[in-house]
């Protein structure tokens, strides 16, 4: 495979412009990581409020902020998936950031492996995340656009070791996400406004 292979569904400037309008603004949710056999994994005691500790109450979730944008005009895209530490009851205020990971499509920082999109807002990518003398390890994601409601989506993203011609599934991670408002770079906190429920 070609460092970057750009392929459109839906070809066309009109499809691109119709998945930017879909696809950008600031996606507010949860994000969970289960195993190769998809069993939920636990946070690290490190991030968990002390108060679900006492209540031996497991915690397996991420609040998670999603800004996305494609630029209509240079069939750029760019997203960052960052992850906040949890907090107990509505404390959107004094969210804090855990870590941030951005991805880029299309611009000199380009860092995808393969890419397709459709104009619902739906797309899938490739990421080569670590590339070494004897094995590769990529990330498969799949956003999908409810089609009864184009303000929720799911994006799942496997996690594959490649070892010559064998491929095997390392983890998954999955992101339930509703959109809040237009593409703000993660500036605003969606917090007690987010209208799905944890894993």
């Amino acid at each position: 495979l070609s460092s970057f292979l750009f392929f459109s569904i839906l070809s066309g400037q009109e499809e691109w412009l119709e998945f930017a309008t879909n696809v950008s603004g600031e996606w507010d949710g949860y994000g969970a990581d289960f195993s190769s056999r998809g069993n939920p994994i636990e946070l690290p005691e490190s991030v968990v409020p002390e108060a679900y500790r006492e209540w031996e109450v497991k915690v397996f979730d991420w609040q998670t902020q999603c800004p996305t944008l494609a630029k209509p005009e240079d069939s750029i895209f760019f997203y960052k998936s960052i992850m906040l530490l949890p907090t107990v009851g509505c404390e959107a205020d004094a969210a804090t950031q855990y870590s941030i990971d951005e991805r880029n499509i299309g611009g000199t920082d380009d860092s995808a492996f393969a890419f397709a999109y459709q104009s619902s807002g739906c797309y899938a990518a490739v990421w080569l995340m670590e590339d070494h003398a004897t094995y590769r390890l990529l990330e498969l994601e799949h956003c999908l656009i409810d089609p009864r409601n184009r303000e929720s989506r799911v994006r799942i993203i496997q996690v594959v070791r490649v070892e010559k011609s064998k491929f095997m599934l390392q983890n998954i991670k999955v992101f339930c996400e509703q959109w809040y408002g237009p593409f703000r770079n993660g500036e605003q906190l969606g917090g007690c406004a987010i209208r799905a429920s944890a894993f």
